[in-house]
């Protein structure tokens, strides 16, 4: 049991977003009395680099009290409307799909399916065309036609989320921490103490400090250090480097490729892997575009990623330190009074935003939990907890391997994909898909809590742009509807084709 009302002392190791983002969430559950401390080392800076949020950032924001106006002001973040892959099935330029931050209208389910989107899709149609936001993006509308399009329709009908700067941001949300009474320590730890009887943490040593500093209820932010759970704890991790084969990751920057910021994370498929291209404004202002090729060391050297780079793009690059990286999460995350988050907790890819919308489902679910538990949270709740946090990352693991789940077979690594076996999850979900569409019913085991991070729609679209998800399953949903229905949603189907300029199957 954890009697947290007990508890006056939150140490926090580790800024960066997930440290401050930790921060914010123990400020709003424990109140001004509790003294809350982020210790940041000196030695260790947040690399710049862009990065994508999904829904659950906007969400975040709303909880802890930050307007999206300021959020944006202060960060130079810019609307990010989902994501557009690219060249996933064959290679090429021109096979383009999209998945895009969505609302589908009550009216428009029947049977637990969206009507139109099942409409499009059995006619091969991509569903990203029932979504309002399309348009915007395919001319690339300015930020200042998307606010408005928000305002005019609401935010909870016109869903976003952001592209930013991680150095940004996390200067900002540390800015917002210690003008809510949040402390800051700079300093490095050397490591952890711990109770012999209850294995607990109690005091983290500093170097250069002669006394221990108390805590009594630690959070991990400290990114690849691991030092709680991983140097301190040697808790076990579970790996799913079989299934998701990338290991590296080669970042840097080009300049803008066009006159307004893109509003949509672009995946571009790559000899082994692919690469992520995000707009920001950097630390010092400057608008470029932040990239990442996302690869595996087994079938590209740094040097073959680089030159692979600079042929596609069609330019010289200036790369940051290569990140190495294993898809893999601690199998507890809330250990005794010690909690890991973000980094320090697990990392499987960058692959739609998957890293961030764990950490700040995490934090939001712990948040429940403590609360909800009137502030003294029994074992038996703690174990629960990791359990759903596993399941969580099962569901990030699972969605990501239908990314891959593609008839690409022009490189090395594409052939090894092909061939790989996929979680046993995943292909159950997939074989009831051959016959119909992905249900609500189908991710009810993946949601953390209620904070499920992608819906069966999200689920239909990616689907449908690997072909993992039929026409036929789509066509097989609509065969039991009512006839008026079926007017209706052909009545839809016409009204894209020709807004779109589409035309009709010969």
């Amino acid at each position: 049991m954890l009697n947290f009302h007990s508890m006056r002392n939150f140490v926090v190791i580790g800024g960066g977003t997930a440290g401050w983002f930790a921060a914010l969430e123990l400020r709003r559950l424990f109140g001004q009395p509790a003294s809350i401390t982020v210790i940041e080392s000196p030695r260790t800076r947040v690399m710049s680099i862009g990065e994508g949020g999904i829904l659950i950032v906007p969400q975040a924001l709303k909880r802890y009290g930050i307007s999206e106006d300021d959020f944006m002001k202060a960060t130079g973040a810019a609307y990010k409307l989902g994501f557009q892959y690219i060249g996933w099935n064959t290679g090429r330029e021109d096979d383009v799909y999209y998945h895009l931050f969505h609302r589908v209208p009550e009216a428009d389910i029947v049977n637990g399916i969206p009507v139109n989107w099942a409409m499009l899709a059995a006619n091969g149609v991509g569903v990203h065309y029932a979504i309002d936001s399309l348009p915007l993006i395919l001319r690339n509308a300015a930020q200042e036609e998307i606010r408005a399009a928000r305002a005019k329709a609401g935010a909870d009908h016109f869903p976003a989320s952001f592209h930013f700067d991680v150095q940004r941001v996390a200067a900002y949300l540390k800015q917002v921490a210690m003008a809510r009474g949040v402390r800051l320590l700079e300093a490095n730890v050397n490591h952890l103490e711990r109770d012999g009887e209850s294995g607990f943490v109690r005091g983290i040593r500093i170097d250069g400090q002669e006394a221990a500093l108390p805590v009594d209820f630690l959070i991990d932010a400290s990114g690849f250090s691991r030092i709680a759970l991983g140097k301190t704890y040697n808790e076990p991790m579970r790996s799913y480097t079989k299934y998701l084969r990338h290991d590296r990751a080669l970042t840097f920057y080009i300049p803008p490729t066009s006159k307004n910021p893109h509003l949509v994370t672009r995946a571009l498929a790559m000899d082994a892997g692919w690469m992520f291209q995000i707009p920001v404004h950097d630390a010092q202002g400057q608008e470029r575009i932040s990239c990442g090729y996302i690869h595996s060391s087994a079938h590209l050297s740094a040097d073959a990623a680089h030159a692979e780079i600079e042929k596609r793009l069609g330019c010289k690059i200036d790369p940051l330190p290569m990140m190495h990286f294993d898809a893999k999460h601690f199998e507890r995350v809330w250990v005794g009074n010690v909690m890991a988050v973000g980094l320090a907790s697990g990392f499987i890819e960058p692959l739609e935003s998957a890293s961030i919308g764990q950490m700040l489902g995490q934090m939001m679910t712990f948040g429940e939990l403590v609360g909800r538990s009137a502030y003294i949270v029994p074992e038996l709740a703690i174990n629960t907890f990791n359990q759903r946090n596993q399941i969580d990352w099962h569901g990030i693991a699972d969605y990501l391997c239908l990314r891959y789940d593609v008839k690409r077979r022009d490189t090395p690594f594409w052939r090894d994909v092909a061939t790989q076996v996929f979680p046993a999850t995943y292909v159950s979900l997939k074989n009831c898909w051959q016959y119909r569409l992905p249900r609500p019913i189908d991710m009810a085991t993946h949601a953390i809590g209620n904070l499920p991070h992608f819906p069966s729609t999200s689920w239909m679209a990616a689907g449908q742009g690997t072909g993992v998800v039929p026409m036929q399953a789509a066509a097989a949903d609509l065969a039991s509807l009512p006839s008026e229905r079926m007017l209706e949603a052909n009545k839809f189907l016409a009204s894209v084709r020709s807004r779109f300029g589409l035309g009709t199957p010969a």
